[in-house]
């Protein structure tokens, strides 16, 4: 009951699986979230911001291959497609989220283009996978950790990366 239609950036409007939209403008890009216990429904500040970096760069780079790592609900993954990338992996340890964000991909009628598994990016390091641009919206400590780890390595050469985390 606490979670209201929530208009982000210029186009973006996310709205609960359990409401309508009333004042859709057009040209807006409706995302259809049910949450469940996983985290990223587009009210948190860092979650926002990176919907807002994500809106303007797929503005001007629509067909990217993206990596949603540490996905929660699956918003970001599910934005970039709605917003013109072309496919998405979304990874997260969490069960929880992995189920959620399949809901999600399927609410929003991007399930052919979203793959979402249990994982990390240990999961990566033995695949020759690269990206034209990961997402990862967690905990600035592990971001930070991570990157030390090798986290820029699955990025391809002249890609991008957006990043934010508490």
């Amino acid at each position: 009951r606490h979670y209201h239609p929530l208009r982000v950036g210029r186009r973006l409007y996310i709205r609960p699986e359990w409401t309508d939209v009333s004042d859709a403008q057009p040209g807006d890009v409706i995302l259809v979230l049910d949450p469940g216990t996983a985290f990223g429904t587009g009210t948190h500040p860092t979650t926002q911001l990176c919907l807002i970096a994500l809106e303007d760069m797929l503005a001007e780079w629509p067909g990217v291959d993206v990596l949603d790592l540490g996905c929660g609900s699956g918003i970001l993954g599910i934005a970039a497609l709605r917003l013109g990338a072309s496919h998405v992996l979304a990874l997260d340890t969490d069960d929880l989220a992995v189920k959620s964000t399949q809901k999600n991909a399927e609410l929003n009628g991007v399930s052919d283009r979203l793959i979402v598994q249990q994982g990390s990016l240990d999961s990566l390091k033995t695949t020759a996978h690269h990206f034209d641009l990961l997402l990862c919206n967690i905990l600035a400590k592990i971001i930070v950790q991570l990157a030390g780890e090798g986290l820029g390595d699955v990025v391809r050469a002249g890609g991008r990366a957006i990043f934010s985390g508490i």
